[in-house]
């Protein structure tokens, strides 16, 4: 008899376990999120929304919605290329890599400040993505929240 409910435990235990791991294999960053104002009077309402997306392994993200400006809005804080270019549509993230459940080797361009910074993706749960931009020594996170 105990043999027997040792074999049932264990059993749901792996069934569980193996729904979990399958339920994380699943979870990608792939969708559109969220993206919070950082500055002024409306910071933390969304500003924009971000479809990212895959490419033969490589993820990417461009500017699919803008909630705090027109449509037809140009990036004016943009250098070379991407002055005076439309948001809508404009590639901000490139270049990231799945690795040991992170996206990393990528480059984010902050539209607000007109910089790229190197940036690494966390998926913190199926809903939430964490985003580490950062130069030199110094790192600032983001959080960005997929849209249902």
């Amino acid at each position: 008899m105990m043999k027997k409910t040792v074999a049932v435990v264990l059993a749901v235990f792996v069934l569980f376990a193996l729904s979990g791991l399958a339920q994380a294999a699943e979870s990608s960053i792939a969708g559109v999120w969220s993206v919070p104002l950082l500055k002024g009077k409306d910071k933390g309402k969304e500003g924009s929304q971000i479809e990212i997306f895959e490419k033969d392994g490589v993820y990417y993200g461009k500017i699919v919605k803008l909630t705090s400006a027109p449509a037809d809005a140009l990036c004016t804080t943009c250098k070379k290329e991407r002055k005076d270019k439309p948001l809508l549509g404009m590639l901000i993230l490139w270049g990231f890599k799945k690795e040991a459940g992170r996206y990393v080797d990528g480059k984010v361009y902050a539209v607000e400040v007109g910089k790229e910074y190197k940036c690494v993706l966390t998926l913190l749960s199926p809903d939430k993505l964490q985003v580490t931009a950062s130069v030199l020594f110094l790192s600032e996170n983001h959080y960005w929240t997929r849209v249902k």
